[in-house]
């Protein structure tokens, strides 16, 4: 089983994140009207992206031996947050409600192949199943330094 690693360390400007895996760096903040500086994507956003950058990966690994050809496939992500679950609401689930996304394809394809590409897409596609089915998150340890 491959492990995955990442760190965030907050910045002392705004919002700001520094995120990093393998060396490539990326900065993390929220738009100016949730009080930060808009110079990066927030992490509920990222989420979103993260679902269609593996619905992409996924797709382009299994078009070639399912024999599905497309030019481009699109992916539009949207999904519903209630902030009230962020800010302690009981009744309220923190994080998103729902995710919901449409795939468009440029191919010769017609409707039904290209819903049964999509089907098998959606079935092997990591994000998704971790998104679909939860994954155990677990506080490892605390250190102080």
């Amino acid at each position: 089983m491959a492990s995955y690693q990442a760190t965030a360390r907050k910045i002392p400007s705004s919002l700001q994140v520094d995120v990093h895996s393998r060396g490539i760096h990326t900065t993390i903040d929220e738009p100016e009207s949730l009080g930060g500086t808009n110079t990066g994507m927030n992490p509920v956003e990222l989420v979103l992206s993260s679902l269609g950058a593996s619905l992409q990966e996924t797709a382009a690994r299994l078009a070639t031996e399912n024999k599905f050809k497309y030019e481009q496939m699109t992916v539009d992500l949207e999904g519903d947050l209630d902030a009230a679950g962020f800010v302690g609401d009981p009744d309220i689930r923190n994080g998103f409600q729902e995710i919901r996304y449409s795939l468009q394809f440029k191919t010769q394809a017609g409707q039904a192949e290209c819903e049964k590409f999509a089907d098998l897409v959606t079935q092997n596609c990591p994000i998704e199943g971790m998104l679909s089915h939860g994954v155990t998150v677990a506080l490892d340890r605390i250190e102080i330094v």
